[in-house]
């Protein structure tokens, strides 16, 4: 009886040992060893998108699978709308994010981020045909922005000096419907998508007005309690500036300089 008694014991104690492992590995978001989790929004044109195949592409999904490949790690990508991608990364669903982000103070303060990748900044879009010009044109105007990004931030910040309203939408693609339909008067948003949409011909009725509204860096965030990865992504990310594996990643999305 007294053997059974411990055998008994024993069983329990392994069946919570294997309960712990497994939902500590849930904490982290899934990752194992040699998979990293990573965030993305896949409406980001050049950024991050799907092809007609259906596979994600783009130049953060080429960078960050560069990155993981010299540690030999693979991504698993997580799609989610851009602003389900911070309060992600604060409850450690995802090791990291890729989608364009701006590295600002609030965010640092939530997530890690790696030095900056990519210079940007915000721009406004009319109508080709649209009498605004610059900002003092916004009086009484509508500015359309996406959900939780610096665009509406500023949006908000324009429209409180100058007397306009805001309208936010969730999907890249809609902003520039939107104001080709006339829902909205202008759009603010990153330059490298705007360029992106007007080159490609997707929003062929759209300009650029005035200059950059902001100058802006973006950042691979990583989740807070990874420093080890951050050190690996910054590290990987400077030699690949040094020795043109960036520049040339950055050509095949972009154009040369």
């Amino acid at each position: 009886m007294i053997r059974r008694k411990h055998w008994i014991s024993f069983v329990v104690s392994c069946l919570t040992a294997i309960s712990l492992v497994g939902c500590g590995s849930q904490e982290t978001g899934g990752s194992t060893n040699d998979t990293l989790i990573f965030a993305v929004a896949p409406d980001g044109g050049a950024f991050s998108s799907r092809d007609s195949s259906g596979k994600l592409t783009g130049f953060d999904i080429e960078l960050v699978e560069s990155i993981a490949a010299k540690e030999n790690l693979k991504v698993e990508w997580k799609e989610m709308k851009f602003n389900g991608i911070i309060p992600a990364l604060q409850a450690k669903q995802v090791d990291g994010a890729a989608a364009s982000i701006t590295i600002r103070e609030d965010r640092k303060a939530v997530t890690n981020f790696t030095d900056p990748y990519f210079d940007s900044g915000l721009v406004m879009v009319v109508k080709k045909d649209s009498p605004i010009s610059s900002i003092d044109d916004l009086k009484d105007k509508t500015i359309v922005a996406k959900q939780g990004t610096s665009g509406l931030e500023k949006a908000n910040e324009l429209a409180k000096e100058k007397g306009a309203k805001v309208k936010i939408l969730e999907d890249e693609a809609t902003l520039y419907m939107d104001v080709e339909a006339g829902g909205s008067d202008v759009l603010i948003n990153d330059f490298p998508f705007v360029a992106n949409k007007i080159k490609s011909g997707t929003a062929a009725n759209l300009k650029i007005v005035g200059d950059k509204l902001t100058g802006e860096e973006y950042g691979i965030a990583i989740a807070k309690g990874k420093e080890d990865l951050l050190e690996k992504f910054n590290k990987h990310l400077k030699e690949m500036k040094e020795n043109g594996e960036y520049q040339k990643l950055y050509d095949k999305y972009f154009g040369s300089n």
